[in-house]
């Protein structure tokens, strides 16, 4: 399936970032519970694990995911995500640039974050699959980081942008229509999906509030 032309998923589920400490196996038990739930989109974002353990837990995750029907991508590693068959990567605004990794990697779908109109736009243009706005709420992680970008700023951010845009940041199930008002394709959340036994229901309630 050439993931390049098929309509992404509304949501998008990214892993905990904790892999190499407190939430080890995590990733594992939430792709093992994708196959109970809808398609989504889910990004394996573990910048704590060495080059080594993020490739073996990729090896893990890229048959569960994709028998699942979701789709697997890896944080900006897309050489690991090459070389496991997932489908694949999500830039960071400041990693390597678009083309670059497009040329290499053809095969894959690629993401990229954004925290502007004007980098929405020049990402648009780059040829990215996806893009990734935030924080829009208020949300624990980010809170060091400033107060969260607001609602018309991700309107901006969707006007600018040629390609689907997910919001991510405090983004729960009630929050999710307000997104989509203001041009989102879907939302992204971490969070509320820690708990893998309750995930398929929770997948069910967030889509219950986004387009089908």
């Amino acid at each position: 399936m050439d993931r390049k032309q098929t309509p992404l998923p509304r949501l998008m589920v990214i892993s905990s970032g904790e892999e190499h400490s407190s939430r080890q196996g995590l990733a594992l038990r939430q792709s093992a519970a994708l196959g109970q739930s809808a398609p989504v989109l889910y990004q394996l974002r573990e910048k704590g694990l060495d080059a080594g353990a993020l490739q073996t837990l990729c090896r893990q995750l890229a048959s569960l995911i994709g028998l699942s029907g979701s789709i697997f991508t890896v944080n900006e590693r897309f050489d690991v995500a090459l070389a496991t068959k997932a489908a694949g990567v999500h830039l960071p605004e400041a990693s390597c640039p678009v083309d670059v990794v497009s040329k290499a990697a053809p095969s894959l779908l690629i993401g990229q974050s954004v925290h502007s109109a004007e980098a929405a736009r020049l990402a648009s243009k780059a040829g990215v699959g996806y893009l990734l706005f935030g924080p829009v709420f208020q949300t624990p992680s980010k809170v060091p980081f400033g107060a969260p970008q607001g609602l018309e700023k991700l309107r901006a951010v969707c006007k600018a942008a040629s390609v689907p845009v997910f919001a991510v940041g405090g983004i729960t199930p009630e929050r999710a229509p307000a997104c989509i008002e203001c041009g989102a394709w879907g939302v992204a959340a971490m969070r509320p999906f820690f708990e893998p036994e309750t995930m398929p229901d929770t997948i069910n309630l967030f889509l219950s509030y986004l387009p089908s």
